[in-house]
């Protein structure tokens, strides 16, 4: 089966790290892709990560809690600047 790119920059991209790994372009996008996939199911939501760092330190959320509403972060950007 033959690798059709016909975006130029596609192409430019795949040459490229099929330059930068002595491999041939469809090698090349194999693997870009393969590395793709696996970096975004590795990837961390935000709430996985504080979760991941409570564990460590043998905390957790609370059940059932509730994200702190916008507002509250509004109102604590002004009370660290001392505005009123």
């Amino acid at each position: 089966m033959v690798l059709n790119i016909r975006n130029s920059q596609a192409d430019t991209l795949a040459r490229k790290l099929a330059d930068i790994d002595g491999s041939s372009i469809t090698d090349a996008v194999i693997v870009a892709l393969k590395e793709t996939i696996q970096a975004r199911r590795r990837k961390e939501a935000p709430s996985e990560t504080a979760r991941r760092i409570l564990e460590k330190r043998g905390l957790a959320f609370a059940m059932g809690r509730e994200p702190v509403p916008t507002d509250a972060y509004h109102d604590l950007d002004h009370d660290l600047a001392g505005d009123e």
